[in-house]
């Protein structure tokens, strides 16, 4: 059961950092899918623990909707929560969502749904009182977002008052700040002339705008407001649907995309929904799926809302989109492990916003499988629009220039001669902490949060650290002192003692992160715990052998035979019977 707690425990740690990198910074690293995903296994893990344990009677976690604010604005609280929705990509889900629907209002045939883009934006909540426009502010986590007014101030397309008729006393209009593909374009090509940093993609560049200080750069970034909908709507004319509310909205003065479709037909969505991912490179904004809401507001009020989602809405997400491109030549990395990873290089192509030069080719095998040589033209996409890949080998377009991708025999780092894997899919270098390369990797790992973890000592700094000739093997961790740290450059006396006391701190060091640390093929943070559990020391850990290691559930022949080539070699025991003698190594049963 403690396994069980471990689990949900680090669920819960990935959602929250995912959270702050998606809401707070802008700067997602996975794809909503694959967010999803963890948020469904947390809610059913906690499931199971709470009905053994009364764990979990409430989860507020997953009712948190975005991030916490940055300390750069003062905060804006909405008057009505500002949601997120519920995704898929799956377009077979759009007939079980409205399945979903019938079970709250199985006595109305006939429900007529709302369907429009969706925009790649910044979300941003708009508050009007007699027409005129009060502040502005992002989502935040759903209920206190950032005060962005002054920013929002200088968009031509929002109003800062109201025009016509039957303008409401009160009332949050919702929408996506963006900035146009063409404006992305001239933006990142002014950056290059200036030397400076390039945005990825148009929405970090949207919500990078929304957070300058000074509203003068932020008005010369061309930034486009469409609205979506609205919150709080305090009026003495009633609308009774989402349609009328943004035709409404759009008499006041507010920009409202022309390709939206109301209709109560799955058939008609799933239309609309083809025709949009079909011409949306033809847009000259990005979008990344469409949204369809129930049309009445009454039925929306009716139906409510679940966790950190209206129940009435859900947003379709789509596929990646494949692009042609060729491939120029590939290299080889060495990784912490002495895996070598061939990567493959290709012209620079533009995904969803995104520029892409190089895509892993990951192994021997999937070269193989893939067919592919250097100067071939391939179908390139994002995986869960995050993650570069190679879809496809144009066989057909293939000409007499082609080469085959040649293995190195030897390690480009140390010389060392190249050995094959247990499962013969990888190369790997076998000189572990004397190959430069694979090295520097390894000292990274054993200081991060998955070995050790010294707090101050990331990746910069560890260079310089090898670079001054302080640092060799992870034994010099714990021979640093504050005079060799002050030496380095950018490391002042004050970050110097932090670091000596987290070092320090680091020496007391469970068992399974110490395994992890050491960077042993095929052994990461999972199997270091099952190693850690059986063998309950580093002693009874070294003194272990293969048909041991081999009868372990979970461990299996392959990695049996990189731990035992791993603490067999000379070079290896030598340091972790030093680092032993430094470090109290302790287990915790689980």
């Amino acid at each position: 059961m403690t396994s069980l707690y471990n689990k949900i425990a680090k669920l819960r740690a990935q959602i929250r950092y995912h959270n702050y990198m998606y809401y707070t910074l802008d700067s997602p690293v996975i794809s909503d899918d694959i967010y999803d995903q963890l948020c469904t296994e947390l809610i059913q893990l906690e499931k199971i623990y709470g009905i053994k344990n009364s764990f979990n009677k409430s989860n507020k976690l997953l009712q948190q909707i975005g991030g916490k604010k940055l300390n750069i604005f003062s905060e804006c609280i909405h008057k009505t929560p500002m949601l997120s929705l519920k995704s898929t990509n799956n377009i077979s889900d759009i007939k079980f969502f409205k399945q979903y629907i019938k079970k709250y209002i199985d006595n109305i045939n006939d429900i007529k749904y709302y369907c429009d883009l969706k925009i790649d934006g910044l979300a941003v909540n708009l508050l009007y009182k007699n027409g005129l426009l009060i502040s502005a502010s992002t989502r935040g986590d759903g209920y206190v977002g950032e005060d962005i007014t002054r920013n929002i101030y200088v968009i031509s397309s929002i109003p800062k008052k109201l025009i016509g008729n039957n303008i409401p006393k009160v009332i949050e209009i919702r929408g996506e700040v963006f900035i146009k593909k063409s404006d992305f374009f001239t933006l990142n090509q002014l950056a290059i002339s200036r030397n400076k940093k390039i945005f990825s993609n148009s929405r970090n560049a949207a919500a990078g705008s929304l957070r300058q200080l000074n509203p003068d750069i932020v008005k010369q970034r061309k930034l486009m407001f469409f609205v979506y909908g609205c919150g709080a709507f305090i009026s003495d004319k009633k609308t009774y649907s989402h349609d009328e509310r943004l035709t409404q909205i759009k008499k006041w003065g507010f920009s409202i995309h022309r390709d939206y479709l109301v209709c109560s037909a799955t058939k008609d969505i799933i239309k609309f929904y083809n025709k949009i991912y079909y011409n949306r490179s033809k847009l000259d904004f990005e979008i990344d799926g469409i949204v369809i809401k129930i049309d009445s507001v009454v039925l929306q009020k009716k139906i409510g809302y679940a966790e950190k989602y209206p129940r009435w809405a859900i947003a379709v997400k789509f596929f990646s989109l494949d692009v042609e491109t060729k491939i120029i030549d590939v290299s080889f990395q060495i990784g912490r492990t002495g895996i070598i990873t061939p990567v493959a290089h290709f012209i620079p192509v533009n995904i969803s916003g995104v520029i892409i030069s190089k895509a892993s080719l990951h192994n021997i095998s999937m070269i193989k499988k893939l067919n592919i040589c250097i100067n071939d033209y391939v179908t390139v996409y994002r995986a869960g629009d995050v993650i570069p890949k190679i879809r496809n080998v144009l066989i057909n377009k293939r000409d007499k220039l082609v080469k085959k991708i040649i293995f190195p025999l030897h390690c480009s780092s140390c010389n060392s001669l190249l050995l094959h894997s247990s499962n013969h899919i990888s190369l790997y270098c076998p000189s572990s902490f004397l190959c430069p390369a694979q090295n520097l990797q390894r000292l990274i790992y054993f200081a991060s949060k998955f070995g050790i973890y010294i707090k101050g000592l990331g990746k910069k700094n560890i260079i310089k650290l090898i670079n001054h000739g302080y640092l060799f093997t992870p034994i010099d961790f714990f021979m640093l002192t504050v005079d060799k740290l002050q030496s380095i450059p950018g490391i002042g006396k004050k970050l110097s003692y932090k670091i000596i006391n987290n070092i320090s701190y680091s020496k007391n060091v469970r068992l399974d992160q110490f395994i992890c640390s050491l960077g042993i093929l095929d052994v990461g943070v999972s199997i270091s715990k099952i190693l850690a559990n059986y063998y309950k020391s580093i002693n009874s850990f070294l003194d272990t052998n293969f048909f041991i290691l081999s009868g372990i559930k979970g461990i299996g022949v392959n990695i049996s035979h990189s731990i035992i080539k791993f603490i067999k070699n000379k070079n290896n025991i030598d340091i972790i019977l030093k680092l032993i003698n430094i470090l109290n190594i302790f287990h915790i049963s689980e």
